[in-house]
C-alpha cells in the first residue's frame, strides 16, 4: 500500500476516485494510415472555398462533441512500431526485438516480460477487455501452424480477441478468435492466395500489385471490414455490465483498398473519386456503427470514445490526388516520412459530461499517452520502469491543471533510409543513421522551427545556420541520451503539498 501511494505521488497521477466517480467504459479506435486531411472537418479548415474530397460525418461528429488535439503524433511513421507503443506506453526503441517493430508473424512481439500493457492495466482495475482488428505485433507462429496463433492479443491482457495478425495486407490472411483460426466457411483450407484474391491486383503500378500469400481459401478482402465491425458491435451490444475497454484497430485504410459495395445499407464502393476515398468512408461508417451500438446499449453517456491513427496518411491513390485530396492537410510528408505528415495524426476524444464539446487542445501529445490515461481511469499506479513515455491525459479532458508534459517528442522512419527526429518545443532536429541505430553514425540533416514554418522544406532548413549550431548539438546529444533506453521522456509534476 505504501509503495502504491508513493508511486501515485511521485508520478503525479490523476485518477478517478473509486466509488466517488463511476469509471467510464473506454473505446479506443486506431485507424490504419489515416492523416488529418482524410477528415472532412480538417479539409474544410484548410480549403474553406471548396467541398471536401470525401465526407466523414461520424468523425466530424466526434470533433463537434468532444476535444481535438492540434499537435498529436504517432510514435513512429509506420504501423508496427506504433502498435508496440500503443500497447506498452513506450517508444519502439525499447522493444527488445528492435526499434522498427515486429513485421513477421513468425516473430514474437518483443514485449519484455516486465512490461505491463494497456489491457493488463485495465483488467487490474476491473475492466473487461476486448481487442478487434489488426494486431501487427507478431504472433510467434510459423506457416505450418497458421491454424492457431502462439501469441496474440489474449496473451497480453485481453479477455477476448478477434484479430487479423497482419491486417489485410500480409499473411496469414485469416481471422483468429482468441488465437484460433475462425474459418470463413466450413470447407476453408489454408492455401496460397493470388494477388487477385487478395485485392492487390487492383493497385496497378504499386509495388504490391503482384503480391501473394497464405490464407483462408475463402478469404474475401472486401468483407474483412464488415465482419470486423459486425463482431465488434455485437460485443458492445452485449455489454450491459460495465466497465469495459475495447481496442478497435480498423483494417481501413491500408492497401489493398477493398471497400465493400455497401455496409449497413450504406453504399461505399465507387462513391468517391478513388478507392482510397471509399475506404475512408468505410472507416468513418465503422466509427458511426460503434457509436450507435453504444447508444442502443445505453452506455454511450458513460463511455470515453477516442479515435486516432497509427501514422500519417497515404498519397498513393492517383484519382484522389487529382481530385485535390491531401491526406497530410498541408504538412510535408506522408506515411513513412520523418516529416510532420508522416506522424501528425488525428486524436479525437468524446466523453459526454466531462470533455467540453467542440474543444481543442494545443498540448503536444503522443497517441500512446492512452496507456497512462487508461492506468488513471483504472485506478492503477504507474511504474516508470515499465511505462516510460506515456502521459496521463485526464487533466486535459477534465479541465484541470496538467500534472506533467513530454520533455521531448521522438520519431523514427525507414522511408528513403533510416531517419530519426527529436522535437523540443517548436524545434525539430532530423537525423539520418543506421538501421540498428549507432549513435556515432547519427548525422544531423535538418533543423526546423515548426512555429514559424510547417513545411520543412530545404528553404526553411536552419541546419547550417551558424547561430543555430549550439542548438543542433544540444538536440543531438539529447536524442542520444534518451536512446540509451533508461530515462523516461515525460516529466511529471508532483502534486501540491497537503496543507
Amino acid at each position: 500500500m505504501k509503495n502504491t501511494l508513493l508511486c501515485l505521488l511521485l508520478c503525479g497521477q490523476t485518477t478517478l476516485a473509486s466509488g466517488a466517480e463511476k469509471r467510464p467504459n473506454v473505446v479506443l479506435v486506431m485507424a490504419d494510415d489515416i492523416g488529418l486531411g482524410d477528415l472532412s472537418f480538417y479539409q474544410r479548415q484548410l480549403h474553406p472555398d471548396r467541398p471536401p474530397t470525401v465526407e466523414t460525418p461520424h468523425l466530424d461528429r466526434l470533433i463537434e462533441e468532444g476535444m481535438r488535439f492540434s499537435d498529436a503524433h504517432s510514435p513512429a511513421s509506420l504501423c508496427a512500431p506504433t502498435r508496440f507503443s500503443m500497447l506498452t506506453g513506450n517508444y519502439s526503441f525499447r522493444n527488445k526485438k528492435g526499434p522498427w517493430g515486429v513485421w513477421n508473424p513468425g516473430s514474437d512481439s518483443g514485449i519484455d516480460p516486465h512490461f505491463t500493457t494497456i489491457a493488463r492495466l485495465a483488467k487490474a482495475g476491473g475492466y473487461e477487455t476486448a481487442f478487434f482488428g489488426k494486431w501487427g505485433l507478431g504472433s510467434a507462429t510459423k506457416k505450418e501452424d497458421y491454424t492457431a496463433l502462439a501469441q496474440g492479443a489474449t496473451a497480453f491482457g485481453f479477455d477476448y480477441a478477434l484479430e487479423l495478425p497482419q491486417g489485410i495486407q500480409d499473411e496469414p490472411f485469416a481471422f483468429y478468435e482468441n488465437r484460433k483460426w475462425l474459418k470463413a466457411a466450413e470447407d476453408s483450407r489454408f492455401v496460397r492466395l493470388s494477388a487477385e484474391q487478395l485485392g492487390y491486383a487492383r493497385h496497378v503500378g504499386n509495388k504490391h500489385e503482384h503480391d501473394e500469400g497464405w490464407g483462408d481459401s475463402h478469404w474475401n478482402p472486401f468483407q474483412a471490414g464488415p465482419l470486423l465491425i459486425e463482431k465488434a458491435t455485437a460485443y458492445l451490444s452485449s455489454r450491459a455490465r460495465e466497465p469495459f475497454f475495447l481496442y478497435y484497430c480498423s483494417q481501413a485504410v491500408h492497401i489493398p483498398h477493398t471497400a465493400p459495395e455497401q455496409l449497413a445499407g450504406v453504399a461505399l464502393a465507387g462513391t468517391t473519386a478513388g478507392k482510397h476515398g471509399d475506404m475512408i468512408r468505410e472507416l468513418d461508417l465503422q466509427v458511426g456503427l460503434l457509436i450507435r451500438a453504444l447508444q442502443e446499449t445505453g452506455v454511450y453517456e458513460n463511455t470515453l470514445f477516442v479515435f486516432t491513427s497509427d501514422n500519417g496518411g497515404l498519397v498513393i491513390d492517383q484519382e484522389m490526388r487529382q481530385a485535390g485530396h491531401d491526406a497530410s492537410n498541408g504538412w510535408s510528408g506522408s506515411k513513412g516520412s520523418i516529416l510532420e505528415g508522416g506522424h501528425r495524426v488525428p486524436f479525437l476524444a468524446v466523453w459526454p459530461g466531462v470533455i467540453p464539446p467542440g474543444s481543442e487542445s494545443h498540448e503536444p501529445i503522443v497517441t500512446h499517452d492512452m496507456v497512462a490515461t487508461m492506468a488513471a481511469l483504472a485506478g492503477q499506479a504507474l511504474d516508470r520502469s515499465q511505462i516510460k513515455d506515456s502521459l496521463n491525459l485526464l487533466p486535459l479532458w477534465q479541465g484541470k491543471e496538467a500534472r506533467g508534459s513530454h520533455t521531448v517528442l521522438l520519431h523514427g522512419s525507414i522511408a528513403g533510409g533510416f531517419s530519426y527526429a527529436i522535437r523540443q518545443g517548436p524545434w525539430k532536429l532530423v537525423m539520418q543513421g543506421s538501421r540498428d541505430y549507432d549513435p556515432a553514425q547519427l548525422q544531423a540533416v535538418g533543423l526546423y522551427n515548426l512555429a514559424q514554418n510547417k513545411r520543412e522544406t530545404h528553404a526553411t532548413n536552419l541546419i547550417h545556420r551558424e547561430d543555430q549550431q549550439e542548438r543542433v548539438e544540444e538536440l543531438l546529444e539529447s536524442y542520444r541520451r534518451y536512446r540509451k533506453n533508461t530515462i523516461p521522456t515525460v516529466q511529471q509534476v508532483p502534486p501540491p503539498p497537503v496543507p
